[in-house]
């Protein structure tokens, strides 16, 4: 790769920019609010850095050459994209304790940030949030997000991490479904519901059957890549999946889905937390979101039975 080759000085192209703009010297420097000899004296360094001339001195307005007629298409150019740039930066700084950019996984998104949202926007109308979702926990960062969703062990260093709450895994499945049948005490004939993702860390229908000693031999399963689907499969009757405190919880307390009455297993290293990164410091909308966040955890009736027996 070369060098790239060096440029002459900003102050000199706007120089340049307003005199062929004006195609008057003195015009010029009463724009820029300098003297006549200043503009003058800033067009002779322009050209001696460059080489060539770049005005007809001869002729009357001022005109360009062909080398002036060059720079100046470039100049205009590069000096439209610096004020566009400018712009953006002074509008995202104006709006940065009105907006906030959220990054989560689809299923956290779905079916636990998005049922609370409504509270936070009530309780701060001014501020207008943007969801931005990926398909799995793994790496739900989107670039410029102000605040990260995450599950896992919680041992980040790529900004201040809060703990929100620890996960659960419950089996669940439609009461439709459990009422047409009795409790397992195998898995063996009944149709699961899987999800197949790369993070090792979302534990699978095999993990939870080595975690709890559960003998599984055959079934009619199902599977899909997201929580979404996973979630409306179970919703719809067709089978059990394992439940999610962040993705199931709610639907278990609106009686919309059923904990099976399987073993329930709390992962180790497996809570939800949300990343403020440092690009985020003293966003107040940032920080009114996560004092609005921990008091809707604090208040939220997060003892779920699972969590009970599980302890038991």
């Amino acid at each position: 790769m070369t060098p790239a080759t060096p440029l002459p000085p900003l102050r000199l192209l706007t120089v340049f920019e307003a005199a062929a703009r004006h195609r008057s010297l003195s015009v010029a420097a009463r724009t820029l609010n300098v003297t006549q000899p200043a503009v003058s004296k800033a067009l002779r360094d322009l050209e001696r850095w460059i080489g060539v001339p770049l005005f007809d001195r001869t002729r009357r307005p001022l005109m360009l050459t062909q080398s002036g007629e060059d720079l100046l298409a470039a100049t205009r150019q590069g000096l439209g994209l610096i004020a566009e740039a400018v712009a953006r930066i002074g509008q995202r700084h104006a709006e940065r304790d009105t907006s906030l950019r959220v990054s989560c996984s689809i299923g956290f998104a779905t079916y636990w940030l998005m049922r609370r949202l409504a509270t936070f926007g009530a309780q701060c109308p001014d501020i207008a949030v943007s969801v931005m979702t990926t398909p799995h926990d793994a790496a739900p960062d989107a670039a410029h997000a102000d605040v990260l969703f995450r599950y896992g062990h919680g041992r980040w260093r790529d900004g201040t991490v809060i703990r929100l709450f620890q996960e659960c895994i419950d089996p669940v499945a439609s009461p439709d479904f459990l009422a047409r049948r009795s409790v397992p005490a195998t898995l063996d004939g009944w149709p699961l519901i899987h999800v197949d993702v790369d993070d090792a860390s979302w534990r699978s229908w095999t993990g939870y059957c080595q975690t709890t000693g559960i003998v599984r031999g055959t079934g009619a399963d199902l599977r899909f890549n997201t929580y979404v689907q996973a979630t409306q499969a179970a919703l719809n009757g067709q089978g059990i999946m394992l439940g999610w405190r962040s993705i199931t919880g709610d639907l278990v307390d609106e009686r919309r889905l059923a904990i099976v009455g399987l073993p329930p297993v709390v992962p180790e290293d497996g809570a939800y937390y949300v990343v403020v990164p440092p690009r985020s410091a003293g966003n107040a909308a940032v920080e009114r979101f996560i004092g609005w966040l921990q008091a809707e955890v604090a208040e939220a009736a997060w003892t779920h039975s699972a969590l009970d027996r599980a302890a038991d």
